[in-house]
């Protein structure tokens, strides 16, 4: 039985779905979240989640500050981590490690090396604390219990549609149901007559569902709106689209941006107009800005330097001195001119030497010491037992945080000379202009910055300026620096005093050389020229072939044409007979060459394909060459040919003949000739029998028969093309056919409408005036019937009155 042990170094697999289980779950559910990863409990994800997956935990290096608070803490409050660790920033592995470490440097001092570490892992160990460490990269090939894991973590996280999603979905689905059930019953009730009363809520609330809150609706009738579309109109004049940053006004911020361009921009165009006047404008701004200066504290380092060691300074001093003279006893006067003095120790600016060395190096370290004191306490036995307590470096306690320690005094001897080439200046005209440091406060121990690494003392110049340069500005500022120096030295050399001419002797071209006015032909024109060429030697030719190429007309195969010209001539009497026949066969054997060299020269169309043409060039190249004749015995046959034409249409009485006359007879020859499939020749009509003249016509038939079933085949292609390219637009089509139709239809109604509401409005504007005169004369009867009778009213109560009036006298 296999026994698994949860727990382990944590690999990239079980981060990746950790962090995934988190982002679904939550920071609560760890027992789910675990129930994911096989190998680890729910204890250790939340651990491995707080101490190195949660995003807000700082994985940097130690600063220097940190340290100062960690050690001032630990000493507050030794061992309670957890209490530290938020004021400091870390977690609390991460402050016990650290703590642990500074100790070790302090007890090692000198001789600490982090690859000796006693608390690193040796081969072999199991690391107690898993959580704290980076992930292991995944294997290339994983075992099964991963890959199983990996897909029930993928398919758990990807299932948004869990038990509780399903039921919130059908309880959904049944309430839509239900209120479409409810829906069809009303209206079937209401379609029955029978009138089912909703209810209606209590105290006058507001169905939102079924009314507008707080409506106020126009009174019935039309109303004449043209009183407030002019104030709309006034308003809209009036108004004015504004922005937020209008509104809240210009922040002082973006002013004092835009001032501060300005000023630079100002001060660029000075610059280059008047350097030296533009420097002390801005010395005096920069003067007048800062206001009186107000020194701070003079705070001097520790001497770096012993008595001791200005005293084997020295010793070595001397003993330099005595190699310098002995140096310069032996050598020659160039030699001593080549060499630098470096008896007088070199100055900076004209200023002094120092009696002492430069600025101090800091001081120990007060991480260091702090730690070095832990380390004592911690190793230093109980109080009770007696005797002498640890020597302690002097701390402070006055309150959580450690003091800052004030930083020492810069001195200018440190940086390496001139302010010019200090840290953080600029060049304004090729003056060095002090600039404010980029670098912040110095951070606690209070050092002076380092120094420059170039030696002062470089008479030779060995050493380069360059490497003082710490950012483009101040690059640049040297560079400047360096131009107006060497235009200042070109400046001061002295006039020429004699003038040179040269005069160069005319040599002899070499050999190979390219001589004066050769134009090297650009590769494109040479291309166009090659083709142009080609173009004419092409039409050139085409010149000379026969008219059947010359003019596209369909041409016989070589093969029909020796056939042709291997029939035997008519029969004739004597010699004449042997003269036609030899003559018949070299006008056939010149015709058969002529039709060979011109089908594999100039192909037909119908020839053509694909690596039909490549084919055919090789093969008319492969060709013997025809002979050429010169132009004017082509011009001499030519007149021979339309000679013997005339001759020949004199001797059978076509001389008057028409062009149409010639072509219809050519159509009735051409149609009398048939092909013989059993020969493969053609033949005249006339000379074959029925047989052969049937065994033709089925051999055409079948030949159409196979043209039409080809044509049919292609049609079928291109029409199965075209229907899948216009399947879409047809469907559009119809589409918009429909849409046109319904669009026709309603435009009908439309006519229709208006043509019927036109009527209507015709019929009332004779109508109306009638039943506004009828109703008018109705309002003016009941008025004169109510004055009437208010008339009457008046009458009858001031005889009531006056009936009432004599009643008490007569009682009294």
């Amino acid at each position: 039985m296999r026994i698994l042990i949860k727990g382990g170094v944590w690999k990239n697999t079980e981060d990746e779905i950790l962090k995934a289980a988190v982002m679904k779950y939550g920071l609560n559910q760890w027992a789910r979240i675990s129930s994911l990863l096989t190998r680890k409990s729910a204890k250790q994800c939340k651990a491995r989640w707080y101490e190195w997956l949660d995003p807000a935990i700082k994985k940097t290096e130690w600063t220097r500050e940190e340290d100062e608070k960690l050690l001032h803490l630990a000493k507050l409050m030794p061992t309670q981590w957890r209490t530290i660790a938020p004021i400091v920033g870390r977690t609390p592995v991460q402050c016990l490690e650290r703590y642990e470490k500074l100790l070790d440097m302090a007890a090692g001092k000198e001789t600490y090396d982090p690859t000796d570490d006693p608390r690193r892992l040796r081969p072999g160990e199991i690391d107690p604390n898993p959580e704290s460490k980076p992930a292991r990269p995944d294997p290339i090939d994983m075992d099964e219990d991963e890959k199983e894991m990996l897909s029930e973590a993928r398919a758990r996280l990807a299932n948004t549609k869990g038990k509780k999603a399903k039921r919130k979905a059908r309880e959904k689905q049944l309430e839509e149901a239900r209120r479409l059930a409810t829906l069809q019953k009303k209206r079937e009730l209401k379609a029955a007559g029978i009138e089912v009363r909703e209810r209606t809520r209590r105290g006058g609330a507001i169905d939102y569902s079924k009314e507008v809150p707080f409506e106020r609706r126009a009174a019935a009738g039309f109303f004449d709106t043209r009183e407030e579309a002019t104030r709309t109109s006034e308003m809209q004049e009036d108004f004015r689209p504004i922005t937020v940053d209008e509104l809240e006004g210009r922040k002082r911020k973006d002013i004092e941006k835009e001032l501060i361009k300005a000023d630079l921009a100002k001060a660029r165009v000075a610059e280059r107009a008047n350097a030296p006047a533009a420097l002390a404008r801005a010395l005096a701004a920069n003067e007048a800005s800062a206001g009186p200066v107000r020194r701070g504290k003079l705070m001097l380092p520790a001497p770096a330097v012993t008595d001791e060691e200005l005293e084997a300074l020295a010793r070595g001093g001397y003993a330099a001195a005595d190699r310098d003279a002995d140096v310069a006893a032996g050598g020659s006067a160039a030699t001593r001119g080549l060499l630098g003095d470096y008896a007088t120790p070199g100055r900076v600016g004209g200023a002094p030497t120092p009696a002492r060395g430069g600025a101090a190096p800091p001081g120990p370290s007060r991480v260091m010491q702090e730690a070095a004191n832990l380390a004592a306490l911690t190793a230093g036995a109980t109080p009770l037992l007696g005797g002498e307590n640890p020597v302690l470096h002097p701390s402070d306690f006055s309150g959580v945080t450690p003091r800052a320690t004030p930083a020492a005094t810069p001195g200018t001897h440190a940086l390496g000379g001139t302010p010019a080439a200090t840290l953080g200046t600029h060049a304004l005209g090729g003056v060095a202009i002090a600039a404010t440091p980029r670098g912040g406060r110095v951070s606690g121990g209070g050092a002076t910055p380092a120094p420059v690494p170039t030696p002062l003392r470089d008479a030779l110049g060995l050493n380069e300026a360059a490497a003082s340069a710490s950012s483009k500005r101040e690059e640049a500022a040297r560079l400047a620096l360096l131009r107006n120096d060497l235009r200042a030295g070109l400046a001061q050399l002295p006039g020429p005093r004699n003038e040179y001419q040269v005069v160069v002797p005319e040599l002899a071209p070499a050999e190979g050389a390219v001589p004066d006015g050769f134009f090297e032909e650009d590769a494109a024109d040479a291309a166009q020229r090659r083709a142009a060429a080609a173009e004419a030697e092409r039409c050139a030719a085409l010149r000379r072939a026969s008219q059947a190429v010359q003019r596209g007309l369909p041409r016989p195969a070589p093969d029909a044409a020796r056939a042709l010209a291997s029939d035997p001539p008519a029969t004739t009497a004597g010699g004449e007979a042997d003269a036609l026949r030899r003559a018949s066969a070299l006008l056939g054997a010149e015709l058969a060459a002529l039709l060979a060299y011109e089908a594999e020269a100039f192909p037909a169309k119908a020839e053509k394909g694909k690596g039909k043409g490549a084919a055919a060039a090789h093969q008319a190249a492969s060709l013997p060459p025809l002979e050429q004749f010169a132009s004017e015995a082509l011009a001499s046959a030519a007149q021979l040919l339309a000679a013997e034409t005339a001759a020949v249409r004199a001797g059978t009485g076509h001389a008057g003949s028409t062009a149409e006359e010639a072509a219809a007879a050519s159509a009735a020859a051409a149609a009398d000739i048939i092909l013989l499939p059993s020969t493969g020749r053609f033949v005249r009509g006339a000379s074959a029998s029925a047989a052969e003249r049937a065994a033709a016509l089925g051999a055409r038939f079948d030949h159409a028969r196979h043209e039409m079933e080809r044509e049919a085949r292609r049609a079928a292609k291109l029409e199965a093309r075209a229907g899948l390219l216009t399947a879409g637009l047809a469907a559009r089509g119809g589409r918009l056919a429909e849409e046109a139709a319904g669009a026709t239809r309603d435009l009908a109604a439309a006519a229709l409408d208006l043509a019927c509401f036109g009527e209507l409005a015709a019929r009332e504007a004779e109508a109306g005036p009638a039943r506004v005169a009828e109703l008018a004369a109705l309002v003016a009867a009941q008025r004169a019937r109510e004055a009437a009778l208010q008339d009457r009213y008046r009458a009858a109560r001031d005889a009531v009155l006056d009936a009432r009036r004599p009643l008490p006298q007569a009682a009294a």
